[in-house]
Order: C-alpha cells, then structure tokens, then sequence
C-alpha cells in the first residue's frame, strides 16, 4: 500500500465493511525506519525487495505507517506482533 490516498480509501472501505468492534488486520514486510535496521540482515533482505518493489510501482512502508493510517481512520485497541525478523501484523478495533 504505497498511495496514501490508495490506503485511506481502502481503509474507508474496511470501517464500512466492518461491524463495531471489528478488528482491522494487516499483515505486511515492513521496511527498516534506521540506517541500523537497512544494516542488518533482515534490512539488507528488504531492500532487495524494496527494488523489486520499485519495479512493479508499488513500495514497502515501515510498520508505523500502518498506526498512522489506523489512526486516521479512528481505530481503536492498535497494537502489533513481530512474526519474523522482515513480516509484521498491525492490528486495529474499528471504533464503535
């Protein structure tokens, strides 16, 4: 999800589909946010990926910029797990 405004229609989408206390889930490959994180090997993976990415017009974004858009979108109960060292799952109650 690389268009901003892409994201914030999907995410309407979602709160309209989803019932009150509905859990928003997403489960992506975040980009590194600190020049310690493109270090290691997992960062140095992603930005493999990131190129790739580039390619196909699309962009991998840090895992932050999914609070962000949940927060936009009034969600409620944010939080995330890591599952792995490059896969990430943010996760948001719709208000309500």
């Amino acid at each position: 999800m690389a268009d901003a405004g892409l994201d914030d229609r999907i995410a309407e989408r979602v709160v309209a589909a989803l019932r009150p206390g509905g859990w928003f889930v997403i489960s992506d490959f975040p980009f590194p946010v600190s020049d310690e994180g493109l270090r290691s090997v997992p960062g140095r993976l992603m930005s493999g990926v990131q190129f790739f990415e580039a390619q196909i017009d699309d962009q991998l974004l840090p895992r932050t910029a999914y609070d962000d858009l949940l927060r936009r979108h009034d969600f409620t109960d944010l939080g995330w797990i890591q599952l792995t060292a490059a896969h990430a799952v943010t996760f948001g109650r719709r208000a309500g």
